[in-house]
């Protein structure tokens, strides 16, 4: 499930201007003020606060990240390249280690069987596993257009953001497709804590469970590459 990092450069760039404007909008419903001027209990466009992220997450970004998404945790870094968020994980599932590396969009996993070799998979093979790429803000900022976020905080140079997102379109900026086998909701809590530069601080992620995904060490220098050939199998 890994996903393109900056798949809507253009629309961002629009949306950002958007961002900027000193002008009040009207989407879906209620009147929007800045991302910048918003105070608690303010609606924001959400395509703006999308576009925002988004920014962050361009070529050269790298930083730590922790995702726990009970009773997977999982914890690592990553590096934007190439309109691609890189990833390397270790995950803790079923009191089993899992390494997963991300690069290019392709995923490798080492644990998984109990095996020494890094198995390359697919989002289907991945028995619910979570790929971190896939909730990464600009892939996630995808999914908000059209819609309308809440400031339901603000603590510091930190602002936190929620909204009711579409489920189908969260999917669809995943690029991959609703479950058929089971009844979901229409739309499913999000929450994002940005700080002072719209960086994500922490994001929650409610799809029956809470995915909690925590960002820190911004810039962090990081080489993330795929393994050696000789070492990767198919799964």
């Amino acid at each position: 499930m890994t996903q393109s990092a900056s798949a809507s450069a253009t629309a961002s760039a629009s949306a950002t201007d958007t961002a900027a404007s000193s002008t009040s909008s009207d989407a879906g419903g209620g009147a929007t003020v800045d991302l910048a001027d918003a105070q608690v209990g303010d609606q924001v466009d959400a395509t703006a606060l999308g576009a925002a992220m988004a920014e962050v997450f361009k070529d050269g970004q790298s930083g730590h990240m922790t995702m726990d998404m009970s009773p997977i945790k999982a914890e690592g870094d990553f590096e934007v390249k190439d309109g691609k968020q890189n990833s390397t994980m270790t995950m803790e599932m079923g009191g089993q280690k899992i390494d997963m590396i991300s690069v290019d969009g392709v995923t490798y996993m080492k644990g998984l069987t109990g095996g020494t070799k890094w198995v390359k998979t697919d989002a289907s093979a991945m028995g619910g596993a979570p790929n971190a790429s896939a909730f990464d803000p600009a892939t996630i900022s995808k999914a908000f257009g059209g819609q309308q976020a809440k400031v339901t905080a603000k603590d510091g140079d930190t602002t936190t953001y929620s909204l009711e997102l579409d489920l189908k379109k969260l999917f669809e900026a995943m690029d991959t497709e609703l479950p058929t086998t089971m009844t979901l909701p229409e739309t499913i809590p999000v929450t994002y804590v940005l700080d002072g530069e719209n960086r994500p601080v922490k994001s929650t992620i409610n799809m029956g469970t809470n995915i909690v995904v925590e960002y820190s060490d911004w810039g962090k220098k990081v080489d993330i590459k795929a393994p050696p050939a000789s070492e990767v199998t198919t799964g």
